[in-house]
This record gives C-alpha cells, sequence and structure tokens, in this order.
C-alpha cells in the first residue's frame, strides 16, 4: 500500500469513529437525568436551587 492510500484509510476511520461519537452524545443529551449535569447553563441562571436572590437596584427610591 502506499502511503497515499494509508493516510486516506486513516482519515475514513477517524471520521466514522467521529461520527459515530458525535451521534452518542447527542443521543446522551437527550436524555433529562444526564442533561442536567452536563448543562452549566441552568447553575448560571439559578433553576436547579430554586433561591430567588434579591434583585439588584440601581436607582435609589
Amino acid at each position: 500500500m502506499t502511503i497515499i492510500k494509508r493516510l486516506e484509510r486513516i482519515l475514513i476511520q477517524l471520521a466514522i469513529v467521529h461520527f459515530i461519537l458525535l451521534i452518542l452524545s447527542q443521543v446522551f443529551l437527550e436524555i433529562p437525568s444526564f442533561k442536567m449535569y452536563t448543562n452549566k447553563s441552568i447553575y448560571y441562571e439559578g433553576v436547579i436551587n430554586g433561591e430567588r436572590e434579591p434583585a439588584l437596584e440601581t436607582i435609589d427610591r
């Protein structure tokens, strides 16, 4: 086999592995219990703890 054919075979195998990992990650992100631990935006928005922080007032009244 020439070097080019080996390189093509390796690239095709990497593309197939990448596609499989992409599909698996999308499947895992559809599971709600798994999504809760991987999506960090719910921590920033304060959805998990359920506590309300006092709103900041910018104008004194």
